[in-house]
């Protein structure tokens, strides 16, 4: 179960926000955007274990488990994510 929704989770100061990395802010926009790993790792010359990797630590960081879970959370990180980051 999710601990919390990403929907909570803010890019100001005065919001609780995740530690997330720029680059897993980076992955969570891509596939916000419909991306595959496979797609992810092209796009960003890295290696699908990497993409895997860091999908891992979002899944971590947010308390989710499976990836029903995951996917629901990213789609719900409503914080204009896809418009910090071109593809």
């Amino acid at each position: 179960m999710i601990l919390t929704t990403l929907s909570n989770i803010s890019m100001n100061s005065d919001q609780p926000t995740w530690d997330f990395t720029s680059r897993e802010l980076q992955i969570i926009s891509y596939i916000q955007s419909g991306n595959s790993t496979k797609e992810i790792a092209e796009s960003l010359n890295l290696s699908a274990f990497t993409i895997k990797k860091h999908r891992e630590n979002i899944a971590r960081k947010i308390g989710c488990s499976g990836k029903s879970d995951f996917r629901k959370a990213v789609f719900q990180f409503n914080n204009n994510i896809n418009s910090r980051f071109t593809h």
